[in-house]
This record gives C-alpha cells, structure tokens and sequence, in this order.
C-alpha cells in the first residue's frame, strides 16, 4: 500500500479528511487563482459563460469523485489520478502550442497608467491581402497587427478566427478540468486509504455519530 495507515496510529482518519479537505482547496486555488491571469485566454475569448462552464464541469466531477470514492476501488483512483495528471500535461501542451502560434501581445493601460500587454488571439490564416503586406514590408504577424490597431478581423477571417478560439478554449478547458480532476481524485483516494472508509460515509449516521 502507497500509504501506511499504521503510520498516523489513531490520527489517520483526522489525517484522511484534513488531507481532502486541503487538496480539494489546493485544486480551486490553483486552477483558479494566483496567476492564472497571465496564461489565460483573453477576457473577450472567455466570457463569463464559458467560465461558468468550467467550474460546472469541475464541480460535476468533485461530485462524482466523491460518490465513488471506497477502499475496494483505491487502485482504480490512484490509476485515475495518473491518467488525470497526464491528460492535464497533454493539453497544457497543445494550449502553450496554440498560444505559441496564433497569441499576440497588444499593449494596454494598466493601473497607474503604466502600459502593460495582454493576450490577443489571431486567426489560422492571413487574409490574401494582408499576407501581401507582410511580404511586400517583410514584416511578421503581429508588426502588421500593430498598424491595423489591433483589429483583428483585418487580417483574418472570422471563421479562421474561430477555429483558433474554439480549440484555445476547448484545450484550456480539459486541462482545468484534468488538472482539478487530479487533484481532487488524489485527495479522495489519501481519505479511504488512511480512514479505511468510503468518503460519503461522513454523511451516513451509522458511521458518523456526530450526526445522530
């Protein structure tokens, strides 16, 4: 066994539900706080819609974890845990990729009017008209984007615009969802592991006295 109960003697039960509780926090803050600001995709590309949805899909997951968490099926979370982790690097990945190929830097007013840049998405393919202008200035995407003002849809086609915003927010999605689904899967299998005990067992009266 991965982890020895033996070693946490009468504590390992306090020790399961604190770790959950702890990694499960650990997850939200990770996936949703700190600097995810400065990886993300652009506010215009990801609105409030399509974060509602993330945390959906990452609570509908929690959810289910939870539900399915006992001792008999340790080996299967433990083997979640690591197909979780690696689907996460794999779409973090082809999100860096994407943001590689088709993100630019435009420059805005932060706070105290100092000029900071944010990320702004371009499209799969140039315009004929704009693909002319970088040959005939030899000049890169984002020196062109700059003397368009940062309209984007001068340079590009709405529908290659798209598929470049569909796929950065379906690669980022996955891997918010994988990342927590590790995490949070790796909490739960710690609690039945070191309390021997299936994770809604808490809420069951017959092995939680507390609540009668």
């Amino acid at each position: 066994m991965i982890v020895d109960t033996q070693n946490y003697g009468p504590f390992a039960p306090a020790v399961g539900y604190a770790g959950t509780i702890m990694a499960t926090g650990g997850a939200m803050f990770l996936m949703w706080g700190g600097k995810i600001k400065n990886w993300r995709p652009p506010d215009k590309d990801l609105p409030g819609t399509a974060q509602k949805m993330v945390l959906l899909l990452c609570g509908v997951f929690m959810v289910v974890e939870w539900y399915l968490s006992e001792p008999s099926l340790a080996g299967w979370m433990i083997a979640a845990v690591i197909v979780f982790a690696v689907g996460a690097v794999i779409c973090y990945l082809k999100y860096d990729s994407l943001i590689g190929l088709y993100g630019y830097k435009k420059p805005v007013i932060g706070k105290n009017n100092k000029v900071e840049e944010t990320l702004i998405l371009g499209g799969r393919k140039l315009r004929p008209e704009a693909e002319e202008k970088c040959k005939e200035f030899g000049v890169k995407e984002q020196k062109l984007l700059e003397g368009a003002a940062f309209e984007v849809e001068l340079l590009w086609d709405r529908n290659d615009l798209q598929w470049v915003r569909t796929r950065v927010l379906l690669f980022f999605i996955l891997l918010l969802v994988m990342g927590t689904s590790a995490l949070t899967t790796a909490s739960f299998a710690t609690q039945v592991i070191l309390t021997k005990r299936a994770a809604v067992s808490v809420i069951h009266k017959d092995d939680a006295p507390g609540l009668r």
